[in-house]
């Protein structure tokens, strides 16, 4: 049986009741409606009236992406990719444009696409508070923005798809809190400073630590969402604090092996290096099994880009949408460190680590058997 684990919503600190799902097999997947949307405590959920965006296809999309800058950005892409593909009927161009992760060169990009004359926008914001100004200016103009992984500061958007920041914020920190038995000190490994994707989930993780006066934080780092940034940043917090490190909150996989590799640079032997949380990358899984890390996984799957594209097409057919379209992610744990609040995972660590794959390989990307990402190739509507 598999059971869900408490659903955290609406800033206030909720424990939904677990409920008991069947499970056909042990890579079996949850199927139904976003959980997020399910169990969110608000009896009413704030919706966008996309009538006035309604058209005729054959219609013209942009994607301005933040960057390609790691694994995850490119599956992601590439599930819109594969799902603009598929609705070729009535898609007549997508365009693309890649904004290097520099705030400057993506809001010229979306702005670009506007002059293009675009339908719609799919952005991924780089950051939030940089790119709120275009993405605005192209709603004012009439021009539909969904937003994807990555939003902007203001509400002017008319979609956001997403994983549930919030959710992956609170139940990693509930985690690590009754890991510790609620005291011990804890270093939040966050992501990128200005980041939407970084800055919610950390707010979410400090109300719950908030909670708990026995649980210290006794630093916040950024790793850029880079293994060797997170590396140097961690060597420097064990070279602070040591062995008084009990818990790292990381705010996503792609931090998690670098902070591994400090702890292990600096001698801490199998069984020794704290509890992680950790999110769609391989390689931590890999890391956790060889090293005895107790480590929760929840997915924040790339395969929000084809539901990106889908809810882009929804708007343009005038369908009501929420303003805030979470995706159900996948939960993972180490055997042995089940807890009050997580006491039974989707599947455990072991049965989703692809033991021989490369660590960039992202675990539920959500593209089918014999996706390469090295390789991937698709005829794009549009294209000769």
């Amino acid at each position: 049986m598999r059971r869900l684990i408490p659903f955290l919503r609406a800033g206030v600190f909720t424990l939904a009741a677990a409920l008991l799902l069947p499970l056909n097999s042990a890579h079996a997947d949850y199927t139904g409606a976003p959980r997020t949307f399910l169990f969110n405590p608000a009896v009413q959920i704030p919706f966008s009236d996309t009538a006035k965006f309604k058209k005729k296809a054959p219609y013209v999309i942009g994607f301005s992406n933040a960057g390609l800058g790691d694994s995850w950005r490119v599956v992601m892409q590439h599930s819109l990719m594969k799902a603009a593909s598929e609705h070729a009927d009535v898609i007549k161009q997508l365009i693309i444009t890649n904004g290097n992760m520099d705030d400057a060169k993506q809001a010229a990009d979306i702005q670009d696409l506007i002059s293009r004359g675009v339908d719609l926008l799919i952005v991924s914001a780089n950051t939030q508070k940089a790119l709120d100004p275009v993405v605005t200016r192209a709603m004012k103009q009439g021009i539909p923005v969904v937003m994807v992984d990555r939003r902007i500061s203001s509400d002017n958007f008319v979609s956001f798809v997403t994983g549930s920041d919030a959710m992956m914020g609170r139940v990693w920190a509930q985690w690590i809190v009754e890991k510790l038995h609620g005291k011990g000190n804890v270093i939040m490994l966050a992501g990128q400073a200005g980041s939407s994707v970084s800055a919610d989930r950390e707010a979410a993780a400090h109300q719950v630590f908030s909670q708990y006066p026995g649980i210290k934080v006794l630093d916040t780092v950024y790793s850029d969402w880079s293994p060797v940034k997170a590396k140097q940043q961690m060597q420097a917090m064990i070279a602070k604090y040591g062995h008084t490190i009990n818990a790292v909150w990381c705010a996503h996989g792609l931090p998690v092996a670098g902070s591994i590799d400090a702890f292990v640079a600096a001698g801490f032997k199998a069984g020794e290096i704290p509890p992680h949380t950790t999110a769609d990358l391989n390689g931590p899984l890999q890391l956790a099994l060889k090293y005895k890390i107790p480590m929760l996984e929840i997915g924040y799957p790339p395969a929000m880009g084809r539901t990106a594209l889908d809810v882009a097409l929804k708007v343009l057919d005038g369908q009501p949408l929420p303003k805030i379209y979470e995706i159900s992610p996948q939960i993972a744990l180490t055997r042995g460190d089940e807890t009050a609040s997580v006491p039974h995972p989707d599947q455990y660590i072991d049965q989703i680590v692809d033991a021989k794959g490369p660590p960039d390989e992202i675990i539920d990307g959500g593209m089918g058997p014999g996706y390469n990402p090295s390789t991937f190739k698709i005829k794009l509507p549009g294209e000769k």
